[in-house]
């Protein structure tokens, strides 16, 4: 695995930088361990991003699961870009950070009632509907409110990608969107509904997808699809296609802004409408690290155990799907040998493991640092407080200013929710 380092993440004189800054005056002045993202990186992405994307006249929705933190969701509305929504809490954080609700789409699969209502009462731009029973509540809720609503319905094109099984979302068997047979009805029973207004097709095929062929295949589905709605006498407003772009987590294998947009662009050229995409990891994946320090070298047969005071409460990904994360040294000129160690954490679970049999400095000992790179993404926004420990702080870096934007959540903290009880009449 090749660290994918860049400029805004380098060594310099032995040492891991972010941006001006050494990870170890951070580590030293806070603790670890610790989210750190450089505010640099993440625009140079969103820069390329829109450089790509917007001379084809694409919009572009930043996915918030990627990373909802509110000084994140601050630069993506400084930038200009929307915003793709999967739950009432992702909405609150976007109007905390001065989005305007005309530039969300909100998505997922299991809206609840009280997310809808929400949804309508301040006026998104766009509702992403995945099932025939969610369209006939939110038709009840529009008429209710007497408010209109602009619907995009999300297409299952069963298309196969080249991913983990989990993070796939458009293949058959998925629980998200309707089927191919399922839309054309729909577009026909609530054409003339009086606050519905039914603007188009939507669709998320994965995750971590490095290919352009499962979004040709699958935007080929949804052009046949906006064929036949047209013949039927209706129009097709606007095509939402998802994101999903790799990065490269070390392995080399990623999907270029600049060729994901061309062919995007090339595969639509016939239709008359809006077209938008909701990159999200491809935006501030690798412009976030995780810092760690070794607790213990323990021996052990056949390799030695390098136990981190991160855990699997921390970065979730690597237990969940399997996922791999480079993990560099914080200091390189220790020795020139190299050691084999499984990289763990502290918490009672044997999935707690982060790396099997991975190369590192031979001479790494406890109280020396690592950092997980690309985890700007997925990382911090699945923390939890397993084992009841604290939820770590996050950290932005812009050139030498440090800015704390979560603090940690202790134990202490959130034994204040269980330290009283209140009976339920």
């Amino acid at each position: 695995m090749t660290a994918p380092l860049s400029d805004h993440i380098h060594y310099q004189d032995h040492q891991l930088h972010i941006e001006s800054l050494p990870l170890s005056i951070i580590a030293d002045r806070i603790g670890t361990p610790f989210y750190c993202y450089s505010e640099a990186k993440f625009l140079q992405n969103i820069y390329r991003c829109q450089a790509a994307f917007q001379r084809f006249d694409i919009a572009i929705y930043y996915a918030v699961k990627a990373n909802s933190n509110l000084s994140i969701l601050r630069l993506v509305q400084q930038a200009g870009l929307g915003v793709d929504l999967v739950s009432g809490g992702e909405m609150l954080r976007a109007h905390a950070a001065g989005i305007a609700p005309e530039r969300m789409i909100f998505s997922g699969v299991g809206k609840t009632r009280q997310e809808l209502c929400a949804a309508i009462e301040s006026a998104v731009g766009q509702i992403n509907v995945e099932s025939q029973e969610e369209l006939v509540l939110l038709a009840s809720l529009s008429e209710q409110f007497t408010r209109p609503v602009s619907v995009a319905l999300r297409v299952n094109p069963a298309v196969s990608v080249d991913t983990h099984r989990h993070i796939t979302t458009g293949s058959k068997g998925n629980k998200f969107g309707l089927s191919m047979e399922q839309v054309v009805p729909l577009y026909q029973r609530y054409a003339d509904h009086p606050y519905l207004n039914i603007a188009g097709l939507a669709m998320h095929i994965g995750s971590q997808i490095c290919t352009v062929e499962p979004y040709t295949n699958a935007i080929h589905k949804l052009l046949e699809l906006v064929t036949v709605i047209e013949a039927d006498g209706h129009t097709v407003e606007v095509l939402d296609l998802g994101g999903g772009f790799g990065i490269d987590y070390g392995d080399e294998q990623s999907l270029d802004f600049e060729v994901i947009a061309q062919t995007i662009a090339s595969s639509v050229a016939g239709f008359e409408g809006r077209v938008c995409v909701e990159p999200g990891r491809s935006l501030v994946g690798d412009a976030g690290v995780l810092v760690s320090e070794i607790s213990y070298v323990k021996a052990a047969d056949p390799c030695p155990f390098m136990i981190l005071d991160a855990a699997m409460n921390d970065l979730m990904r690597p237990a969940l799907y399997q996922a791999d994360h480079p993990i560099v040294p914080l200091q390189t000129n220790l020795s020139d040998s190299v050691r084999r160690y499984d990289v763990v954490g502290p918490v009672c679970e044997s999935t707690d493991t982060f790396a099997r049999d991975y190369p590192m400095d031979a001479e790494l000992v406890a109280g020396d640092r690592v950092a997980f790179l690309c985890t700007g993404a997925y990382c911090a926004v699945m923390s939890s407080a397993y084992n009841s420990r604290s939820i770590i702080p996050e950290v932005l870096v812009s050139g030498s200013e440090i800015r704390l934007i979560r603090k940690a959540v202790t134990p202490s903290m959130l034994l204040e929710y269980e330290s009283q009880t209140d009976a339920l009449d």
